[in-house]
């Protein structure tokens, strides 16, 4: 388990930030999930947790080291613009980002936002993961209010539409499926993952959730938190939900300095360790191992823990 002093890597716009938790605190019941009476999608507050995931400072560059921004893949990339209608109301408008190449089939994964949040705020793992070799889905929920349940079963939906209608179609393997999403969006995967045996991998970035007990998740996944998370504490949810994967033979946790929105966008430790993740466990391909067995010990995570060595993936 590896530790290291405070030391911040990013800017975040820290009103925003407080903006998001009064927002998610606000929405939530006595059952842990979001009320009606959450912040209305004209609200301030259900722009927050977007707006609070911006940063103030420039964009890195994407040819920089480890733990600077991610760098993509072999894979030229295609988009494919999807409105609500297109889907029959079963999630928001979409984008569906896939390789050119058709010549074989890949693994179809789906990414849901959190609470107050729109698409905008996954995107950034379409391009990452098409462009190693996966078709994914990054859609807008229906309402910026929608539970962690209603986000799962969107998540499963949106695998669906990715897999069996959509531009990418022809190359996506049902079979193959895997999950992401952030906060909200993060407790959203895990109950879309307990609830279709062929999400083979999940990765909840920041989780939020009302339940702590995921026995029913057999699918490998990687638990991202943040060690100064307000929104989401990693010691009431992350933490918790990593420990609470009773049924997954293969599981990680990862603790990174930062707050809510350390892993969105996702800089190169992150995207390292999320594709890792994917292509072994959804894409079959074993050498990805490497990169997760052992867990990384850059200075800035916190704390780690994994069930290592993972099995064999499927090929």
């Amino acid at each position: 388990m590896a530790r290291a002093a405070a030391r911040p890597t990013r800017f975040r716009k820290q009103g925003c930030a407080l903006l998001a938790a009064a927002a998610l605190s606000a929405a939530v019941g006595c059952s842990g999930e979001p009320s009606r009476g959450g912040p209305s999608e004209s609200g301030s507050g259900s722009r927050a947790e977007r707006d609070a995931g911006q940063s103030d400072q420039p964009s890195e560059d994407p040819s920089a080291g480890p733990g600077k921004s991610p760098r993509n893949g072999p894979y030229e990339v295609r988009t494919q613009s999807v409105q609500k209608g297109d889907v029959d109301g079963d999630f928001g408008s979409a984008t569906v980002h896939y390789p050119a190449d058709g010549s074989r089939d890949y693994g179809v994964i789906a990414a849901s936002p959190g609470l107050g949040a729109d698409e905008s705020m996954v995107r950034p793992f379409g391009e990452l993961l098409a462009s190693h070799g996966f078709v994914l889905i990054t859609f807008n929920t229906k309402t910026l209010q929608d539970t962690p349940a209603q986000r799962g079963r969107q998540l499963l939906r949106a695998l669906d539409y990715a897999a069996e209608r959509s531009a990418a179609a022809d190359r996506a393997d049902p079979g193959r499926l895997g999950v992401l999403g952030h906060s909200m969006g993060g407790g959203g995967a895990l109950h879309a993952a307990s609830r279709n045996p062929k999400i083979k991998a999940a990765v909840p970035l920041t989780p939020y959730a009302g339940k702590g007990d995921w026995s029913g998740v057999p699918a490998a996944t990687l638990v991202i938190g943040g060690s100064s998370d307000e929104i989401a504490p990693p010691s009431d949810h992350a933490e918790v939900f990593y420990d609470g994967l009773s049924d997954a033979k293969d599981k990680a946790y990862l603790e990174l300095e930062g707050d809510h929105f350390v892993a969105t966008p996702p800089d190169g430790l992150v995207s390292r360790q999320m594709v890792a993740w994917f292509r072994y466990f959804v894409g079959g391909d074993a050498a990805s191992g490497e990169a997760l067995c052992p867990a990384p010990r850059e200075e800035r995570v916190v704390e780690s823990r994994d069930t290592c060595p993972y099995e064999q993936p499927d090929e």
